[in-house]
């Protein structure tokens, strides 16, 4: 069965429900206007996993503005508003084209597909809550244009389609509940799966955990993901941190960096699950997601911290040149035995 195909049909046809009068097909997926910002669907490639599973990218990208220049002012107005508030999405700016879409990449097997797919498609929806509600500002604030366009045969829509109301109808009342995430969900977690490698060190709070995984030679990067932290504008949730130190770099050179791993993480080749972004901030480079209570999954924890995990390995080797050994792992790199 190909499940990056039975991802793209499901989402269209089940999940989302799109009007076929506002969507047209694409080679690997589906481009659909809920509103006045195209959004695009996509399988973008094949991949194999690690025990030798085939996966697949699925894509999410809604258009966000356009005739964008990234000065150094819009730069630390882009890393200061967008990229440390992000939920299951990050900007990605195309320099060629000016453009600045909001974006989110998944890989997709058969084995997670049962509750990836319904993930992927809560993405879409914040994505194009995201859009409409940010769009106007945003583009008057960084002298831009918002990304506006209509089907190429009908036009532009005279009502949003119900999905765009997802974040206020949906999501948002679902936030003013507690986390959903229990005290015990987070400490069993700890105990089942961070108490040897990949991690250095693992402690549990009453709602999170802290991790530190390998960075460089001798140091440790530090993974955070906690129920305690409300999103502005989504309420309870998860909130995920994780936080690499990069020395001394200027602000606006600090956040193209930012904004070059977002580029890859969330259009090629993601390292962990591409929900989320990176921003820059006290010469560190840090990664953020927020999973609204209304993304709520039991199990959910465990594959989180892996695939944090596989993001701190590689931001290791990119940051620093230094993969993941057996040495990696001694106590004496352990950041709180140097105190």
């Amino acid at each position: 069965m190909n499940t990056g195909k039975h991802s793209i049909e499901w989402l269209y046809h089940e999940q989302l429900k799109i009007d076929k009068e506002w969507a047209i097909q694409t080679p690997k997926g589906f481009k659909w206007w809920a509103d006045k910002n195209a959004q695009t669907i996509e399988v973008l490639d094949e991949v194999i996993g690690p025990d030798n599973d085939i996966g697949y990218l699925i894509s999410v990208r809604t258009e966000f503005l356009s005739d964008l220049e990234i000065t150094d002012q819009a730069l630390t107005m882009v890393n200061t508003i967008l990229m440390p508030f992000a939920s299951m999405a990050g900007v990605v700016y195309d320099e060629k084209k000016r453009t600045l879409d909001l974006c989110s990449l998944v890989r997709v097997h058969q084995g997670i597909s049962g509750w990836m797919n319904p993930l992927i498609s809560l993405a879409a929806i914040i994505q194009i809550g995201e859009v409409a509600i940010m769009g106007s500002a945003m583009a008057e604030a960084l002298g831009a244009k918002e990304s506006i366009s209509g089907h190429p045969e009908n036009g532009m829509r005279s009502h949003p389609d119900e999905l765009a109301q997802g974040i206020a109808d949906f999501i948002a009342p679902l936030g003013k509940q507690p986390c959903k995430w229990s005290e015990k969900e987070f400490h069993n977690a700890v105990e089942a799966h961070m108490k040897q490698p990949p991690a250095l060190l693992a402690t549990a709070g009453e709602l999170g955990f802290t991790v530190e995984f390998p960075f460089g030679e001798t140091n440790s990067s530090l993974c955070q993901i906690m129920g305690s932290q409300p999103h502005p504008r989504y309420g309870n949730g998860l909130f995920l941190l994780q936080s690499f130190s990069i020395g001394r770099f200027s602000d606006p050179d600090g956040i193209r960096l930012a904004l070059s791993l977002n580029a890859k993480e969330l259009t090629s080749n993601p390292s962990g699950y591409g929900f989320g972004s990176y921003a820059y901030r006290d010469e560190k480079i840090h990664f953020t997601s927020f999973f609204p209570n209304a993304m709520y999954k039991p199990g959910l924890l465990p594959n989180l911290y892996f695939a944090c995990a596989a993001r701190a390995k590689e931001m290791s080797l990119h940051l620093t040149d230094c993969d993941w050994t057996e040495k990696s792992f001694s106590l004496r790199r352990n950041a709180w035995a140097h105190l």
